[in-house]
């Protein structure tokens, strides 16, 4: 089972929203991708933390999503590489 707070929810809700995915595709792409030693519900935070702080980086740096095969780049992505 899954026990976040409900902000972490919400947060997670606002991100499934803001990237037009629906939460159980998300929550099995993280479980997917997640490394062996996380449990679900921490790399869901984990997830969530690095998520925001991409966006925040990518807010500053003036970038992008691009879904240009050479360089394709969504910071749900972003996010999923740094819970491995």
């Amino acid at each position: 089972s899954i026990r976040l707070s409900a902000i972490e929810w919400e947060i997670f809700e606002k991100i499934c929203q803001k990237e037009n995915i629906k939460r159980k595709l998300l929550l099995e792409l993280i479980d997917l991708n997640k490394d062996e030693n996380f449990g679900l519900t921490s790399a869901i935070r984990l997830f969530c933390i690095i998520y925001q702080n991409t966006c925040i980086k990518d807010k500053t740096e003036n970038r992008q999503p691009s879904l240009d095969a050479d360089t394709f780049y969504n910071p749900v992505f972003e996010a999923i590489k740094g819970i491995v």
